[in-house]
């Protein structure tokens, strides 16, 4: 990693407009930490009422937002982490997520989390998920950027991810909050602030810390304006 960015702005257009900021405009590896405040995040090719109770979003004054990368639907809060790591690459077999996933388990080993990296995309502790991962690219730069789940709250996430309940309904699968964790459960001395801060310093020992400039800001705003929070992108699929 060259550059280490701890991102304090918890506006969820704002920030995925961020990260294509950094994505195609920057050239280091970047590493960055950032929260959302309560939002469903939309994966670029996925179809919003198959996936997502759109009632019950706007019910409860949640925002829905569709982001650069594939996957699936994301509920996220203010009792998760967020991550991205990007980085240019010569090759395909250097497009990996791999290397920045086991910094993360090594991370949370530190911690006393007992993590482990299932499949390609997902980190598990005692079988239940606590982080997953999209990805994309933008000619030979790569983004991967996913969800630390810490003290989620996992019932308004279960009531708002349509899929979650019907892909699994009738074949004998855990519920949602069955199948995945809050890392709070095992993380018992910190609450969310006090794990950021913890895996920021962590992750960001041989980094160059980086924040925001104005210019940057300007850039980004007009980015989250005119994308981010524009009805043509949202239906783009």
């Amino acid at each position: 990693m060259n550059l280490w960015i701890t991102n304090e702005c918890t506006d969820p257009a704002w920030n995925l407009a961020a990260e294509e900021y950094l994505l195609t405009m920057r050239k280091e590896t970047v590493a960055m930490l950032w929260q959302n405040s309560r939002s469903v995040i939309i994966g670029k090719n996925q179809d919003l009422e198959a996936e997502v109770d759109t009632a019950a979003a706007a019910g409860l004054g949640i925002p829905v937002i569709r982001r650069l990368t594939g996957g699936g639907a994301v509920f996220h809060d203010l009792g998760n982490v967020n991550y991205t790591y990007m980085f240019t690459f010569e090759g395909r077999h250097e497009m990996s997520f791999e290397p920045f996933a086991r910094v993360l388990t090594s991370a949370l080993g530190r911690m006393g989390v007992k993590a482990e990296l299932s499949g390609r995309n997902d980190i598990l502790v005692d079988g239940r998920k606590v982080s997953g991962c999209a990805h994309t690219c933008v000619g030979s730069r790569a983004l991967y950027h996913g969800t630390l789940l810490f003290s989620a709250d996992l019932s308004v996430m279960e009531g708002l991810l349509r899929y979650s309940e019907e892909k699994y309904r009738g074949k004998g699968i855990p519920s949602v909050s069955s199948r995945v964790g809050n890392l709070s459960d095992w993380i018992k001395d910190m609450d969310v602030n006090a794990f950021m801060s913890r895996l920021s310093d962590i992750l960001s020992a041989n980094c160059e810390r980086y924040v925001f400039t104005e210019e940057d800001a300007t850039v980004i705003t007009d980015l989250r304006e005119h994308k981010y929070i524009d009805p043509n992108w949202f239906e783009t699929r």
